[in-house]
């Protein structure tokens, strides 16, 4: 009987052997989630917001661990993978079951298909998003061996093009698209990200701003009584409200400011005296 062999090699010119294997095992092309895998394994951004939500499922039912059901989902959103429906076909993906601790056999082991992974994201609560929320800027405080003498934060909403008809996915008339309007601060040396807030896609860019400024300014002076802190926007963020906050907080601020005729005629001589100044 003629034995058969499962690489098939080629002769022509090449500068390195070259061969094509039928083995007939599972391939990705995903394998840089093994990187996020490896700085989940130091920062351990899953497992802490998963210790932020109650499992509410009868646990003796349970399949998929929430803690695996929020892996799943952020590494998909990592690789792009941002649809829900994604991952009926990325359950069976190796590289996905090895950075969620399962084993890459074929047909088994399988990751949470899409209605599990969208009964977990309906499921989440509003004060379960603000234990997330203080899991973050608390993860940002404890990463400062020592106490930093000021704190430089940039706020800024950005467009979150949505294609479907999710819930508060509105036209926006800047971006002239269905969007989400998340608002993201972050601190500006780092980028470490303190606050990002997912919004209606029609919000105003300083739509709920005070608020969560307010208690991050709160926070942020609870550790560090004596910090000096800097907050930074555009245009969007240039209104009463958040101003009186900065005043009140003893915050500093720069904001971006719509130009007009009026405004240039009442700033004319400071320009002038900022020119004479530097010249």
């Amino acid at each position: 009987m003629k034995d058969f062999s499962d690489k098939l090699p080629f002769n022509f010119a090449s500068k390195k052997p070259l061969e094509v294997k039928f083995s007939g095992l599972d391939l990705s092309t995903d394998a840089g989630l093994l990187l996020v895998k490896q700085a989940e394994e130091n920062l351990k951004v899953c497992q802490g917001m998963a210790d932020c939500l109650e499992d509410k499922r009868e646990q003796h039912k349970v399949k998929h661990p929430l803690f695996q059901l929020i892996s799943q989902r952020i590494y998909q959103i990592a690789a792009g993978y941002e649809d829900t429906n994604d991952s009926n076909y990325l359950r069976h993906d190796p590289i996905f079951k090895i950075i969620c601790d399962k084993i890459p056999k074929i047909g088994s082991e399988l990751l949470a298909s899409q209605p599990t992974i969208s009964r977990l994201e309906n499921q989440i609560t509003n004060e379960e998003i603000k234990a997330i929320r203080r899991f973050f800027v608390d993860k940002f405080i404890k990463s400062h061996s020592v106490v930093p003498e000021e704190i430089l934060l940039d706020i800024d909403g950005f467009e979150a093009i949505t294609y479907g008809h999710q819930q508060l996915s509105l036209f926006h008339g800047y971006y002239k698209n269905q969007i989400y309007f998340p608002v993201l601060i972050n601190e500006a040396h780092s980028g470490y990200p303190v606050i990002l807030q997912l919004r209606a896609g029609n919000s105003h860019a300083g739509k709920g701003v005070v608020g969560l400024l307010r208690w991050l300014f709160w926070r942020l002076r609870k550790a560090w009584p004596n910090i000096k802190i800097i907050l930074r926007g555009d245009g969007g963020f240039s209104l009463p409200e958040i101003m009186d906050l900065c005043e009140r907080s003893n915050v500093k601020y720069a904001f971006g400011f719509s130009s007009n005729a009026v405004l240039k005629r009442k700033i004319n001589y400071l320009l002038d005296k900022r020119k004479i100044t530097i010249f």
